[in-house]
């Protein structure tokens, strides 16, 4: 699967990611801003409850001994991904069977060997005082300003997404200013599969906790 690339500002360096994907199933970014604190403050009973046990993924690469830590939910079909560094959680399906942490640890892509999808987080600090605005354009305009199926901004936050032929893109980002970081995460996923896929994003939408302590 051929990914799309968006750039961003991460340290005052340019950098390439994977970015993710559509989801024509329209998400409730103003509500679920609205439930974030809620979210936050029942974090402690889990993502979709804060996780039993630790888990360890295996890298995709089979000569490299390391690991993604995650861990269980009460729902069988899920792992919970937390990054101490940037205080941020998100549901990852558990048919995601391998993981690599990204070379600065700000997150993890996670890949389902079989349907060739990735799910990939990450986190960057705002040195730059990017708006909001300038991320979504950012996000938008390097990826050839493509026809978005997803399309969504709030004043912090941002969720877009597109088709490009058998591949499909979502990408959902954070702003947060207090800290001045920015968390994100990207689904890219093959198009024919597009309603498991739907349902996949929608859940890691709901559990995503871009600012959380645990």
């Amino acid at each position: 699967m051929q990914p799309a690339c968006i750039c961003y500002l991460f340290e005052s360096r340019l950098f390439a990611s994977f970015i993710a994907p559509d989801n024509k199933g329209v998400i409730s970014m103003k509500l679920k801003n609205v439930a974030l604190l809620v979210a936050a403050l029942t974090c402690i009973a889990g993502s979709t409850a804060l996780a039993a046990e630790k888990v360890s993924i295996k890298s995709a690469n089979a000569d490299s001994y390391d690991v993604v830590q995650v861990m269980t939910t009460k729902d069988k079909d899920y792992y919970q991904y937390y990054n101490r560094t940037y205080q941020y959680a998100v549901d990852i399906p558990r048919s995601a069977t391998t993981a690599d942490m990204t070379v600065d640890g700000d997150g993890a892509y996670f890949q389902d060997p079989k349907d060739d999808a990735v799910f990939r987080t990450y986190a960057a600090k705002n040195t730059m005082g990017f708006s909001i605005d300038e991320l979504y354009n950012m996000a938008v305009g390097m990826n050839e300003s493509p026809e978005l199926t997803t399309n969504i901004k709030t004043k912090d936050s941002y969720a877009i997404g597109w088709t490009d032929g058998k591949t499909s893109y979502y990408h959902e980002l954070y702003l947060n200013d207090k800290d001045k970081t920015y968390v994100a995460f990207t689904v890219t996923y093959p198009t024919d599969k597009r309603d498991k896929y739907q349902a996949i994003i929608s859940h890691m939408s709901r559990t995503f906790l871009p600012n959380v302590q645990m």
